[in-house]
């Protein structure tokens, strides 16, 4: 029997294949073609499959907003997670448990008092945790000045605690207010160097950033 679309049940997410398969195709082009490697967002399509292909297709790791979201994923298979959102306390235990269980899930602070809140929580449950600060790269959503004195302040906190320093990341929201091409390319430019420097300022304090993660959707397509 053929299916129609008036068969589907509704509410319903319909995807052309084709044309899924050439976008995932498109940027991963683009990110390998700049060196780097492409960690994507599951949120948008919240669905195995997609993040399969993507993977298929090169992408390295995927990024999460829930850690609902991280355990579904992670037990497809997907072990390579970056939890997007700073961690709040009542969901360490979570990111916990999913350490424990053999996910190498990586979280996010963005203070000094979030730092510090992770840290008597993770050694309590007597499990480091892998870190990102979160830089404020365009002064619009959330994280710290890559100048502040409060980054230096995090990461010695975080590394003198026992937790693995994994880096900086950022996400410059304010890329969706850009209209044209050039402010494109201008936001692209101050996100990451923005978050390089972050990255620097934590290596001249003798501090490990080996992870410098970047990149809303358009700048990653309007990057130099």
């Amino acid at each position: 029997m053929t299916t129609t679309l008036l068969d589907l049940p509704t509410p319903c997410a319909l995807l052309e294949r084709q044309r899924l398969e050439a976008n995932i195709a498109r940027m991963q082009r683009r990110i390998a073609g700049l060196g780097v490697a492409l960690r994507p967002h599951v949120k948008t399509a919240k669905c195995l499959e997609v993040a399969t292909l993507q993977r298929n297709a090169g992408a390295r790791g995927i990024t999460v907003s829930t850690l609902k979201e991280a355990e579904i994923f992670f037990r497809a298979g997907f072990d390579d997670i970056l939890y997007a959102v700073a961690l709040p306390p009542n969901k360490v235990h979570a990111a916990v448990a999913l350490r424990r269980a053999g996910c190498a899930l990586k979280v996010v602070v963005d203070s000094l008092a979030a730092a510090q809140a992770l840290l008597a929580l993770a050694q309590v449950e007597r499990c480091p945790l892998e870190v990102l600060i979160e830089i404020d790269s365009d002064g619009h959503r959330a994280g710290v000045p890559p100048e502040s004195d409060e980054l230096l302040a995090i990461g010695r906190a975080l590394h003198e605690g026992g937790m693995v320093l994994a880096g900086v990341m950022t996400h410059a929201g304010a890329s969706y207010d850009c209209r044209s091409a050039t402010a494109l390319v201008a936001m692209a430019e101050q996100e990451r160097s923005r978050t390089v420097r972050a990255a620097a300022r934590l290596r001249a304090a003798g501090l490990p950033a080996p992870v410098v993660s970047v990149g809303s959707t358009p700048p990653a397509l309007a990057a130099e």
